[in-house]
C-alpha cells in the first residue's frame, strides 16, 4: 500500500512539473512561409522550457477548433539553430510540414523560406 502511495506522489509531481515547463500565454506572433503571411498579430505562444523551444498559434485547452482551421508552428531549438515545422494545411491538426533549419534574428527564427517570431 505504501509503495502505491509513493508512486502516486511521484506521478503527481511529474505532472505538476511538466505543467510548469510548458507555459502558454498570449503573444504577438508572426509566421511567414515562402513570402506568404499566415499569422501576424496576437496568438497563443507556448514555451517548452529552458532551451528556447516554443510553439505559436496553438490552441488553449479550452478553445474550440475554428471552423476554417488555423495555422501553427513549432520551433525546436538546438543551441544556435532550430528545426521548425508547421501545419501547411490549416485543417491539419499536426505540424508535419518541415520548414528546415533556422537561425535566430532578434525575436525571430528565420531561413530562406520561413520566418517565425514571437514577442
Amino acid at each position: 500500500m505504501r509503495s502505491i502511495f509513493v508512486v502516486g506522489i511521484i506521478a503527481l509531481c511529474g505532472l505538476a512539473g511538466s505543467a510548469a515547463i510548458a507555459a502558454q500565454r498570449p503573444a504577438l506572433c508572426k509566421l511567414v512561409v515562402k513570402g506568404k503571411t499566415y499569422i501576424d498579430g496576437r496568438c497563443n505562444f507556448e514555451d517548452f522550457g529552458q532551451d528556447g523551444s516554443f510553439a505559436i498559434g496553438v490552441l488553449r485547452d479550452d478553445q474550440r477548433i475554428p471552423a476554417g482551421g488555423f495555422h501553427f508552428a513549432y520551433v525546436d531549438v538546438h543551441g544556435n539553430t532550430a528545426e521548425a515545422r508547421w501545419n501547411e494545411d490549416r485543417t491539419d491538426l499536426h505540424a508535419d510540414a518541415p520548414l528546415g533549419t533556422l537561425t535566430r534574428k532578434g525575436a525571430c527564427w528565420v531561413n530562406a523560406i520561413a520566418q517565425i517570431c514571437a514577442w
